[in-house]
């Protein structure tokens, strides 16, 4: 399911193109005023410079799972979301959700064009409060599932997007409990798996604590090729187990702390994540995570990450802000030698309200990263924007950039 953002760019057809965005674009929103469309969504954009010329290079260590985000992401994230009901039943709403979103780093071309492109990242229609699943939402089609982030570094702990189906939020009193079948139609090489999410959450602890477990057995179908007469490789079994404990309240903001083990046939991962938010006083929010993780690879071989950051964001005057983020990570594979990398960024905000999350928000930046010779030796590997940054960057220690961001989310 894609949709094409921008018109072919010659005579006649851009023409045509205009006039059918013009009219589909009517008609979705006469559809919208007549269906009562709940509209809301996620934006982030921006541009860059580095110091060496160029568009904005970002900044992480080969191995680490994190970016420390702020002043640090060159990508377009568009997410437009269009919510429905198109039905009730027995006190139950019945909603058709879909979000034609767009994700793309800087300077990436994608289906034959440097323009962006959008792709349904949810198409899914649910049902939500049914009694008879005690008061569960059933749903099936394409969404984003179990998605449990750490924000100022953008990383999943819990993720389990997909095609599927399932019934979410059963509520028996002392917990609620979700499940679901889930596999990726996007094909590549593991189109072929599919996963049973189960998670318990809301189970209550003490006051304004609460305890979560996410249970993921992955495994494979196979089937054979009747043409060929092969058989798709075989693949190994998966498990992930996470528990996690929230506890409001503390430090005027929320401590989270957790662990997770996942396992794909003679590889794993074992990690640890603690993170607190929280208020200075003085108008100052505050956001720190750190994180250790232990990964053992098929061939035996081990690397350990450690990760600890923080961020402040502090209200000025009407609707100004100065944020300021540091973030530290450190990467030892078995018989390497050990990475580093540190990142600053500084950065000045105007926003629509004096809350540290309020938006829209537009921040001019400059964000500074230093590395050892052992990173510099991988930079290439990095997730984030490895060959760009290994182009500029490649020869030195150090770098830096500058540019202009928007975030909003409605």
């Amino acid at each position: 399911m894609l949709v094409e953002l921008a018109p072919k760019k010659s005579g006649d057809s851009l023409k045509i193109s205009k006039l059918a965005m013009a009219a589909t674009l009517c008609a979705a929103a006469g559809w919208a005023h007549a269906a009562n469309v709940d509209f809301s969504g996620y934006f982030r954009a921006g541009t860059g410079v580095s110091e060496r010329g160029g568009t904005q290079v970002c900044f992480g260590l080969p191995g680490a799972d994190t970016k420390w985000r702020l002043g640090n992401e060159c990508d377009y994230v568009i997410e437009p979301v269009f919510d429905t009901k198109v039905a009730e039943y027995e006190g139950s709403g019945w909603h058709v959700r879909m979000m034609p979103g767009v994700y793309r780093a800087w300077g990436q071309t994608e289906f034959g064009t440097d323009e962006l492109v959008a792709r349904f990242g949810q198409a899914y229609v649910y049902g939500d409060k049914i009694a008879p699943l005690a008061n569960g939402t059933a749903w099936a089609g394409r969404r984003f599932y179990n998605r449990l982030q750490t924000g100022i570094n953008d990383q999943f702990l819990e993720n389990n997007d997909g095609d599927g189906a399932g019934i979410e939020n059963m509520d028996f009193g002392f917990t609620k409990a979700s499940i679901a079948f889930m596999m990726s139609g996007r094909g590549g090489a593991n189109n072929n798996r599919f996963s049973v999410p189960v998670r318990l959450t809301d189970i209550k602890t003490v006051a304004n604590g609460a305890f979560s477990v996410y249970v993921t057995p992955s495994l494979q179908t196979r089937s054979r090729n009747q043409v060929t007469d092969t058989a798709t490789p075989r693949e190994a079994k998966g498990l992930a187990v996470g528990a996690y404990h929230t506890l409001g309240g503390v430090l005027g903001g929320e401590l989270l702390g957790g662990v997770r083990f996942d396992k794909l046939g003679e590889a794993t991962n074992s990690r640890a994540v603690l993170q607190q938010t929280g208020n200075l006083g003085a108008g100052t929010r505050f956001d720190v995570v750190a994180e250790y993780r232990l990964a053992h690879a098929a061939n035996g071989l081990d690397s350990r990450w450690t990760a600890i950051g923080g961020r402040t964001d502090t209200h000025i005057t009407g609707p100004f802000r100065v944020l300021v983020e540091l973030g530290h990570d450190r990467v030892k594979p078995d018989g390497q030698d050990l990475r580093t990398m540190t990142k600053l960024t500084l950065a000045g905000a105007v926003s629509a309200g004096k809350d540290a999350w309020s938006r829209p928000t537009l921040r001019v930046f400059v964000t500074h990263a230093v590395w050892n010779e052992a990173a510099r030796k991988v930079l290439g590997q990095n997730w984030v924007n490895g060959e760009r940054l290994q182009q500029v960057y490649g020869d030195r220690l150090n770098g830096t950039t500058f540019g202009v961001q928007t975030e909003a989310w409605w």
